[in-house]
């Protein structure tokens, strides 16, 4: 088996039966972020995310000495058709690292191919390596197409532990 380091992650073989041509699932490399941020953008159209993510941020993100978030594309042809970010988080016990997927985005003109699939399924194998229990996923609770996604994909609606509670840093 191939040593896997923080930012290669071995998921060859996770291919979807639905895609033609081949569909390839791979790590992020810096040359995809400018067609990367095109489609963090698409998304945040339809989620009415307020993000401020420009190319150095997303370097700070993705290049730092620990990285706060790993990134997942899936490739045909040549060009990303597809991406999934991932974020891990942990409670002082080793039996709760988790990872989250923050974004599960698919062009529109990919989707219904297999291609959310073979993104979740590298994801999960990426969550696995690193020690994970979960994969979770939030979902604005209006969209049921979203839900209807997850679910066929393998989520499953969890109550959380507790409530939640933020407190803005700025």
């Amino acid at each position: 088996m191939t040593k896997m380091t923080e930012r290669s992650f071995d998921i060859t073989g996770l291919t979807s039966p639905l895609a033609i041509p081949p569909l390839t699932i791979r790590a992020m490399e810096q040359e995809d972020l400018p067609c990367l941020l095109e489609m963090i953008h698409a998304l945040q159209m339809v989620t009415k995310d307020q993000l401020l993510l420009d190319k150095d941020a997303l370097i700070d993100l993705l290049y730092a000495p620990n990285p706060w978030a790993r990134i997942l594309v899936a490739e045909q042809n040549g060009a990303l058709i597809g991406y999934t970010a991932l974020v891990g988080g942990l409670q002082l016990s080793p039996i709760d690292r988790a990872m989250q997927m923050h974004h599960l985005y698919v062009r529109p003109e990919h989707r219904e191919k297999g291609v959310a699939r073979a993104l979740t399924q590298s994801a999960r194998s990426v969550a696995h390596h690193l020690g994970c229990g979960t994969l979770s996923v939030g979902i604005m609770s209006t969209s049921e197409t979203a839900k209807a996604a997850y679910r066929a994909v393998g989520f499953q609606r969890r109550t959380p532990r507790a409530p939640r509670y933020e407190m803005a840093l700025v």
